[in-house]
């Protein structure tokens, strides 16, 4: 591992979204050339990630970083990181940390001891695998997660990910709570609860997710509540989607996956924006069994009827202005502007 100081900073494309370049130039190219395009671009983002920094010192609620003795993770992380035993009510400080890895779980947490209370504050990881890989060579080659949590009652605040399989991982116990994370290109689920937790996700912004949350296992989920809150979700296509292996084909999955079955959470959504552009390329799901909202705008952008449900509570656009005008706020909010400029505020963001 190398101790330099340095975290990402991920810049958006000319049209305003996160790396939305290359999946336009693989219509035009083909695989060999695609392979090149990926490791060129891979190796601008870990130069980017290695010049600039997300975090810098922003401060997250005093309740986490006011513990003493916290865990202090620092620097450049080329292999998956671990933290297998934290004490109850314990801080892990990885503001100034980047992982810069392919195929593992970048920070895995309490694999050994679920700790209750847990504050995890900061962490960026970019993946370094090329961006043309599809979704079967990285659910089942690559695999891995920008951060794995095993712990009870927790948070996760001010996360930040681009180009793994998974974003966020949570594990072991319930109650977590992830907030002010920022997402992008995420191969498979951007939040992959497949130990069915209960939780909340808190203002946050997810730019480009295969999926946006994933419910794997089945169980007794009464009196458990999934809150979703102030939340920025965008389902983005990308190469070899599931059900084929050509990478010339963009696809995406759903907002939700597996919820279809009994002993799934129920979803609460407020006060939040998603945006779809096309229907998912296989495996299409609906909202969640059971989902109540309120104050949820839905921006469809694609040709045709929205191929969803619009339930009670949801506003459906075709306004693409909307969701971009969200996002800048979000990024204003939390201190973010440019590759070249760290987000100032990602965990003590002005308030909404």
């Amino acid at each position: 591992m190398s101790r330099a100081r340095s975290v990402a900073g991920l810049g958006r494309g000319p049209d305003g979204e996160p790396h939305r370049v290359l999946p336009h130039l693989l219509r035009k190219v083909g695989a060999s050339r695609q392979a090149q395009l990926g490791v060129a671009l891979a190796t601008v983002l870990v130069i980017a990630a290695i010049a600039f920094a997300v975090h810098e010192l922003s401060t997250a609620a005093p309740s986490c970083l006011d513990r003493e003795s916290p865990t202090v993770l620092h620097g450049t992380f080329t292999q998956g990181e671990s933290v297998p035993s934290p004490p109850d009510s314990h801080t892990i400080d990885a503001r100034t940390a980047i992982s810069l890895t392919s195929g593992e779980r970048a920070l895995e947490i309490g694999e050994s001891r679920a700790p209750q209370g847990l504050c995890v504050v900061g962490w960026t990881t970019v993946g370094q695998q090329p961006r043309t890989l599809t979704w079967h060579e990285m659910h089942d080659d690559i695999e891995g997660s920008a951060l794995r949590v095993y712990a009870s009652d927790y948070v996760v605040d001010g996360l930040r990910a681009d180009n793994v399989e998974d974003g966020f991982d949570p594990r072991g116990g319930e109650g977590f709570e992830l907030r002010n994370a920022w997402m992008t290109y995420i191969r498979d689920d951007c939040v992959e609860n497949d130990e069915r937790r209960a939780g909340r996700v808190v203002d946050s912004l997810f730019d480009g997710c295969y999926t946006f949350f994933s419910e794997q296992e089945a169980g007794d989920v009464t009196g458990e509540s999934l809150v979703f809150d102030n939340v920025l979700a965008r389902l983005q296509p990308m190469p070899g989607p599931y059900g084929t292996e050509d990478p010339d084909v963009l696809g995406h999955g759903s907002f939700f996956k597996n919820f279809e079955d009994d002993g799934r959470h129920e979803p609460v959504i407020r006060d939040s924006v998603f945006l779809l552009s096309d229907d998912c390329y296989n495996d299409c799901s609906d909202w969640p069994p059971g989902t109540t909202a309120s104050d949820v705008i839905i921006v469809w952008t694609g040709d045709g009827e929205f191929p969803m449900s619009v339930l009670p509570g949801m506003t459906l656009t075709t306004d693409r202005s909307v969701w971009d005008t969200a996002v800048a706020r979000w990024m204003s909010r939390h201190g973010c502007t440019t590759v070249d400029q760290p987000c100032t505020k990602l965990n003590n963001p002005d308030p909404p």
